[in-house]
């Protein structure tokens, strides 16, 4: 990625405050507080120039009382906004993944909705500060136009902020959510292949010279965090081949790098590489969360499943509902990793990419075996592997059937009675849709199960 791509991304994945947008807002709030009483002077001062009063029904009393009003309700509706932040947070940190929390903090709506408020709330207050304590010489209609229109906006940013939170404490419809963050981040990472292209192996890259390479740590953690969430590749490419060093980057994508903990492997070249302009090309954050890389978008659906499968919630229903997202990523990755474009020359920057059988394995095994007590789970997960399959090249099925060999072996100690034992291996897109499975009198064939 160029330049302007790499900035742009580093600022998708960073997670943004959520106190700078209201503090803005605020400040709107307070500028505007002085500005609508100038203007409402000089509305009086035409009025006196012209020997005609405008809105001459509206008196300065009711007016005054009518701006108070606006600020009370205003307060109200900040603490409750609060109130709708903590609670999405808490649930999601709880009772769902905290890898959803960096989705939440970007929701625009919370923080356009408590900025707005607040913002209100001040404009509104000192109006009514300055026509009670003051003895002003004009009509606040002008700035109580303006506050009823704030508080339309903000009537309609409440209607927003409660279809928000009630999306956020929908469990599928913030499936959904970290779904589509997901499609995207494959899309980002892994671009679309064409059909029928044949598959290739990715450049090696450049031997490794017999000297000792420099190891580069990390030193001092970066402010944001300390998990590895994206590199620019090409700047580091371009460094490289500046420098004729050969660069390796050590940690791999959602790693928590320590202070003192391997960062680059350098081979110097004719000039020397400083450690500033290797980190400049990396980003690091708190929490490896959907939106990275599809690792991250598979990580936060298993860490849901695995909440739902605790004993404390024990809700296999909710497994199933992210298998069935899980089942949509694989499917939307095995065609990718299959095709391979060789670069042409070697690359003089390396880093660790993951392989079709490690998203396989952070997609599937912690599930496999949390659930292995739920027939509903244990059914669903053999009709994803038949379903992948399908999706996968001759070399790719290999990780699905040895699952389904494993998952087959465990049948019999799970499971002793024979009926049990039939309903475990039966694959079903639903878990427990039909006691037959995804066919009609029969089991599905599946790599390395049943037929």
């Amino acid at each position: 990625m160029g330049r302007g791509k790499w900035y742009l991304t580093r600022r998708r994945l960073r997670a943004p405050r959520i106190w700078p947008l209201p503090v803005v807002l605020l400040g709107v709030g307070l500028f505007l507080s002085w500005l609508f009483p100038l203007i409402d002077r000089e509305v009086t001062y035409l009025e006196h120039e012209l020997g005609e009063t405008f809105f001459r029904y509206l008196d300065a009393g009711s007016m005054a009382t009518l701006l108070s009003a606006v600020a009370g309700g205003m307060i109200t509706l900040t603490g409750l906004v609060f109130t709708a932040i903590t609670l999405a947070m808490q649930f999601g940190g709880s009772q769902l993944s905290v890898r959803v929390v960096p989705m939440l903090q970007q929701d625009w709506v919370m923080r356009w909705a408590m900025g707005t408020f607040m913002a209100t709330f001040v404009y509104t207050l000192m109006i009514s500060v300055r026509l009670a304590v003051g003895q002003e010489d004009y009509r606040p209609v002008i700035s109580m136009f303006f506050a009823i229109l704030l508080s339309v906006v903000c009537a309609v940013l409440f209607f927003a902020l409660v279809a928000r939170v009630t999306s956020t404490l929908n469990s599928g419809q913030l499936l959904r959510h970290l779904a589509a963050e997901g499609r995207r981040a494959v899309d980002r990472t892994h671009p679309g292949y064409v059909a029928g292209e044949p598959a290739a192996e990715a450049s090696p890259g450049l031997a490794d010279p017999p000297a000792a390479p420099e190891v580069i740590r990390l030193g001092a953690p970066p402010r944001r965090g300390q998990i590895l969430i994206a590199c620019h590749e090409e700047g580091l490419e371009r460094l490289a081949r500046r420098t004729g060093a050969r660069i390796q980057l050590v940690p791999v994508f959602g790693d928590f790098v320590a202070q003192e903990a391997p960062l680059f492997l350098v081979h110097p070249g004719a000039k020397p590489v400083r450690r500033e302009d290797l980190t400049r090309c990396l980003l690091f954050g708190a929490t490896y969360s959907a939106g990275i890389d599809p690792a991250g978008a598979l990580r936060s659906f298993v860490d849901i499943a695995l909440k739902a499968l605790s004993p404390g919630i024990n809700d296999p229903g909710r497994a199933v509902q992210c298998l069935d997202h899980i089942e949509d990523l694989l499917v939307l990755i095995a065609p990718r990793l299959a095709v391979r474009r060789v670069t042409g020359e070697p690359a003089a920057f390396r880093h660790r990419t993951r392989s079709w059988a490690d998203y396989v394995c952070i997609a599937t095994d912690e599930i496999r075996h949390f659930g292995a007590t739920s027939v509903q789970v244990q059914r669903r997960l053999r009709a994803l592997y038949a379903t992948v399959a399908e999706a996968c090249t001759r070399e790719q099925v290999a990780p699905l059937r040895s699952r389904l060999a494993t998952m087959d072996a465990e049948v019999f100690g799970q499971w002793p009675q024979e009926l049990d034992r039939g309903l475990a291996r039966r694959p079903d897109s639903q878990g427990l849709g039909t006691e037959n499975g995804d066919t009609v009198g029969g089991v599905r064939g599946v790599p390395g199960g049943p037929a």
